[in-house]
């Protein structure tokens, strides 16, 4: 009887084809990662600008408050009204202490000036609101920085999708994606974001048995921008969650799940109150003025949109899923939200989209190839769910709980078209299509060795 190739390497003392692709797999991961990482890199110094850049970098200045008197960043009433205490109470705090350390590092002083958008470019330039390349650069190198943590995260996480080629694709789609390359690395907060996101999806898959991982995880992904607080439901799942992908209803140990629920929201409230000094002196009235803050910043962005720009506001659900759709897959790179200073930027806009591999997989080819792809991917993945194994199983699981509450989120949520508020699903679209490709590929792997094993 003809032994098949499986008998055959067992025999031999060679490893089984799957296991010799995984260990190839994971060494290649490391190259990868530095290729990825040098090319984005080489272009940091290319992206045109954005005036929010500036107000990051002079926020910056609370990395030295914090340390040196964090009390003085206290929300108190008289403070109403705008200037720092404003920002404070609108954006989340972790991308400005990032630009305070990588400055701080580089031996530079915080920006002098908020950029004022109801002045033209000359006017904040002479008013010091204008970053000079040294600051702006050592902002954006700070940041681009975060992308080979986030690409090792989102390696992580597909692998324990399906294995390590799902790991190494989805590592190579973020590194390449369009999105990422522009928006994560600007002084801004997407980078810190989508490391947030990232860095929140592995501690739900590895975090069953250490609930303080998770709320890290959370409070960092609130932290870097509070949209990040959309994966709480699934965080406090990924506590309940069996192995299996289940929710042990009948087993569940109710005084086990309110410890473990309670040690994630004390880690998460801690960091977030470690964070965020103006929450230390009356925090009640400064959590209710942060909140009426925020809804009065996007009532007027809201009206402003609909005066200057009627014809694209987000007036209808379906006026917000095509333009969920068009930012994450088909419209491109979007250098700026408003045309106050195209004629500034516009010759930068046009050096940087002729760089090989700043626009990939955008535009209505690229995108339909993306979109096709993630809607494989989660097909795929509901109906291998009963199937896969445990750990597969609950990995699959957490990631479609997670695509759904962000996918509504950020529907329901997001008040403008602005591409870069999709960036909390870039890394989600890459995990997909690689999951996707990788799985039709290990189905076809599988057959043909079951094809030679009967020969």
């Amino acid at each position: 009887m003809t032994q098949s190739t499986s008998e055959t390497g067992a025999q031999s003392g060679a490893p089984p084809a799957g296991k010799r692709k995984e260990f190839f797999s994971s060494w290649a991961l490391w190259p990868l990662l530095a290729l990825l990482t040098a090319f984005a890199l080489s272009g940091t110094g290319e992206i045109p600008f954005h005036p929010d850049e500036s107000t990051q970098l002079y926020m910056s200045r609370d990395f030295e408050l914090l340390l040196s008197r964090p009390l003085s960043m206290s929300w108190m009433p008289e403070q109403a009204g705008g200037g720092r205490s404003h920002l404070r109470l609108v954006d989340a705090p972790l991308t400005r202490y990032l630009l305070g350390l990588g400055r701080s590092l580089a031996g530079l002083p915080a920006l002098p000036t908020d950029w004022d958008w109801s002045k033209t470019w000359d006017q904040n330039q002479a008013a010091g609101a204008l970053p000079d390349p040294r600051l702006l650069f050592a902002g954006r190198l700070t940041l681009t920085l975060l992308l080979p943590f986030s690409l090792l995260l989102i390696y992580q996480v597909g692998s324990r999708m399906h294995g390590t080629l799902t790991g190494l694709l989805a590592a190579l789609l973020l590194g390449l994606n369009a999105l990422i390359l522009l928006h994560d690395r600007r002084a801004m907060a997407e980078a810190a974001l989508t490391f947030g996101v990232l860095f929140a999806l592995w501690s739900f898959l590895v975090g069953k048995r250490y609930p303080w991982l998770i709320g890290l995880g959370l409070a960092i992904a609130f932290n870097a921008k509070h949209t990040g607080l959309i994966l709480l439901p699934v965080g406090l799942l990924a506590v309940v969650l069996s192995d299996s992908g289940r929710l042990p209803v009948k087993n569940l140990a109710w005084h086990r799940l309110v410890i473990d629920w309670g040690q994630l929201l004390v880690v998460f409230g801690l960091v977030t109150w470690l964070l965020n000094p103006f929450l230390w002196r009356q925090p009640v009235q400064a959590v209710e003025a942060a909140i009426v803050e925020r809804q009065e910043l996007q009532k007027r962005q809201q009206a402003d949109y609909k005066r200057l720009l009627p014809d694209v506001a987000l007036e209808s659900p379906s006026q917000r899923l095509a333009a969920l759709l068009a930012n994450l897959y088909f419209a491109p790179s979007a250098f700026a939200e408003a045309g106050n200073y195209s004629r500034q930027t516009k010759d930068a806009e046009l050096a940087y989209l002729a760089t090989p591999g700043h626009n990939l997989l955008r535009g209505l080819l690229g995108g339909s190839i993306m979109f096709a792809l993630n809607l494989i991917g989660i097909a795929l993945a509901c109906l291998r769910l009963r199937r896969a194994v445990p750990n597969e199983r609950r990995a699959i699981t957490i990631l479609l709980l997670s695509s759904l509450v962000l996918v509504l989120g950020i529907f329901w949520l997001a008040p403008l078209p602005w591409q870069r508020y999709v960036i909390p699903l870039a890394p989600i679209s890459c995990l997909w299509s690689a999951y996707a490709v990788t799985g039709f590929g290990k189905r076809l792997d599988s057959r043909i060795e079951e094809s030679i094993t009967t020969e």
